[in-house]
């Protein structure tokens, strides 16, 4: 064989060499999109809005100055889920004021998991975050959160404790911000008295909430966004014991449970007091009560990874 032909046969042997190498590049280049593309949709990380009360003390019924705000588990059993499963959340409140925790939620038993060891893990973490520290609080208004454009956010979350009946009823700002996640089907999770918030949306949620606390039968205005929808929150019967034991003798101005049927909620609830009962209606999950955040958040996380 001639050099000539010797160097033609050796750069065609190469030549196929860096064709079957540049094909596996391809399958390689290909597999590792696949596999990203799976990753992703496995590991989405959603911004989730959590909506909390500002309010640190309400005057009951008889007059009574009552002094509440979010309970520790129906935060942070969720929060801590959240956060595990890799999401962004942003904490915001009416006014931007950091919350209060309820001083009567913070103990072991009110988690679903009443370890000691449990307890002191969310409490660890609840530290960290320092929602309710005055100067340093994360915590922003809901005048922010519409600068910010409430469509950047995927899901949202409200927790509980009393202090949601003194200004997440009747919020305008609120309004808006639940009839975008409805509009989009965004996850909407509310746990305990926290589903009190939904009623903002009502388009006469002040007139509502004004007749709730005079004692006449509220009547809600036509279009209420959730109206039908299945739905849970603290019910009738565990308000008589919290009133028995935490409210000073007083008495709320209406109870969760009624002011939910009012309006056109498909109520329900468990048969027995404080064991968890978690609705889900399309993009709304509600819990009746502490004992039912951890389910809330498992759910919400469900429809978020599906949307």
């Amino acid at each position: 064989m001639s050099t000539k032909q010797t160097l033609i046969a050796t750069t065609n042997t190469w030549f196929n060499k860096l064709m079957t190498l540049k094909q596996h590049m391809v399958k390689f280049n290909l597999w590792v999109v696949v596999a990203f593309l799976v990753s992703s949709q496995a590991t989405f990380a959603g911004n989730i809005l959590v909506v909390m009360s500002d309010v640190s003390q309400m005057k009951l019924k008889g007059g009574y100055d009552y002094k509440t705000g979010f309970y520790l588990n129906e935060l942070m059993e969720p929060v801590k889920i959240f956060m595990d499963a890799g999401h962004t959340l942003t904490f915001a409140t009416p006014t931007g004021i950091a919350p209060t925790l309820d001083p009567v939620s913070d103990t072991r038993q009110h988690f679903l998991d009443e370890s000691q060891k449990n307890y002191n893990a969310h409490k660890a973490l609840f530290n960290r975050l320092m929602l309710t520290d005055k100067k340093h609080s994360p915590v922003v208004s809901f005048a922010r959160i519409k600068q910010i454009g409430i469509d950047k956010f995927d899901a949202v979350f409200v927790p509980g404790g009393h202090a949601p009946l003194g200004d997440l009823v009747a919020n305008d700002l609120l309004s808006e911000f639940l009839h975008h996640f409805h509009a989009k089907l965004k996850p909407t999770g509310l746990v305990c008295h926290g589903p009190v918030a939904l009623l903002s949306s009502l388009p006469n949620s002040a007139q509502f909430e004004a007749e709730m606390r005079a004692g006449k039968k509220a009547k809600p205005g036509k279009g209420w966004i959730y109206a039908g929808y299945n739905m849970t929150v603290f019910s009738n019967t565990e308000e008589t014991t919290a009133t028995k034991y935490y409210l000073g003798g007083d008495q709320l101005f209406y109870w969760p449970q009624n002011a939910i049927t009012n309006a056109g909620g498909n109520y329900s609830r468990n048969k027995k007091d404080w064991t968890p009962h978690v609705v889900v209606d399309r993009e709304l999950v509600t819990g009746q009560n502490n004992k039912s955040s951890t389910g809330v958040a498992k759910e919400l996380l469900k429809l978020l990874n599906n949307n």
